[in-house]
């Protein structure tokens, strides 16, 4: 069954009409869809999945009728962020918003550090990459589209509120990933640097108001560990 995410649409109504381009062509013509078949959409927002069955083709629309509602538990119990140095390649992002979208990260945002390379992210690759957030919302059984914010002037000093974890290649000061009690947070807020790490200055801010977290004498790539980090949170 084709699952579909519908934004702006109200989908408690009995019959919805499928009227954007883009989307009628890929059920028509690359999913190839038939009367009667059912599809399942969601707004990204509530946490339900609509069932529709069709009940009519046309060339520049397709005509849906209400059959059922469903509560889908996909999302985890608490919001997890990642914070996320800007890569040096936009495929490095893409990976990390692709695979943190079906893990079950809530936000993901990406700033410039220290040490980050230069990388432009112009409009439409923006457009891209909410583009493969919700595709992997869609395949992975989602019920909530994650926000992704780019900025080239995140304030470090200035650190968002409840659990902030960011990871170091020392150990010195570190604790153990598993001391992380996700129960008592509501939040959790996880900062990974850049290819080149952070520097002396970002550690000494970061040291103040996170806790600081070594993952063992690997190093580990830039778009490996929110991904690892995060999976091991959720999982515990």
């Amino acid at each position: 069954m084709q699952r579909i995410y519908l934004e702006n649409t109200d989908l408690s109504q009995e019959n919805v009409i499928l009227k954007d381009k883009e989307l009628v062509h890929q059920l028509t013509k690359v999913l190839r869809v038939r009367i009667w078949e059912e599809i399942s959409l969601f707004d990204g927002i509530n946490t339900s999945d609509i069932l529709f069955k069709i009940i009519e083709l046309w060339k520049r629309e397709i005509s849906l009728e209400r059959i059922s509602q469903h509560e889908n538990d996909s999302e985890i119990d608490f919001e997890l962020s990642l914070y996320n140095a800007l890569p040096n390649k936009l495929e490095k992002i893409e990976y990390i918003i692709q695979k943190g979208t079906e893990i079950g990260f809530s936000e993901f945002n990406f700033f410039r550090t220290d040490r980050s390379q230069k990388l432009v992210i112009s409009d439409n690759k923006l457009i891209r990459l909410e583009k493969i957030i919700t595709e992997a919302a869609e395949q992975s059984g989602r019920a909530i589209i994650p926000k992704i914010n780019i900025s080239d002037n995140f304030d470090i000093n200035n650190l968002p509120d409840w659990k902030n974890i960011f990871f170091h290649t020392k150990n010195n000061n570190s604790q153990d990933l598993k001391s992380i009690e996700k129960k008592i947070w509501d939040k959790i807020n996880l900062f990974v640097g850049p290819e080149g790490w952070w520097s002396e200055r970002e550690v000494e801010i970061l040291e103040q108001n996170t806790s600081r977290i070594h993952l063992g004498n690997r190093i580990l790539r830039t778009e490996t560990t929110g991904i690892v980090t995060g999976f091991y949170i959720i999982q515990s």
